[in-house]
């Protein structure tokens, strides 16, 4: 599935963006997930607005580093009745804070 997006840190400690496909375009918010009491629990909630412009939370994401020591987020989002893995990752020439969304591959 062709997916593009990205995501850019806030002041308050979160991110804002979009995420897209040929069949879905929806802006995101991701912010600190208040359950969170375990490592296994996610970082971040991820929320949308409904047509209606209702709140609605849509995944989750986790705060990541690679074995190159590079930080990354993993996100999980449900669009149109479809999960959709993404990582957010930061590429040498964007600026600090931005994240552009690359879906995992299979």
């Amino acid at each position: 599935m062709a997916i593009d997006g990205q995501i850019t840190r806030t002041d308050d400690d979160a991110f804002t963006g979009w995420i897209a496909s040929l069949t879905f375009d929806v802006d995101i918010v991701l912010t600190q997930n208040p359950y969170k009491k375990e490592d296994k629990h996610p970082d971040f909630e991820i929320t949308t607005k409904t047509p209606r412009n209702r709140e609605i939370r849509i995944g989750s994401a986790w705060e990541q580093t690679s074995k190159a020591g590079n930080d990354y987020l993993s996100l999980s989002v449900m669009v149109n009745g479809q999960q959709v893995r993404v990582n957010a990752l930061r590429g040498k020439d964007d600026p600090e804070g931005t994240y552009r969304l690359v879906p995992l591959a299979g």
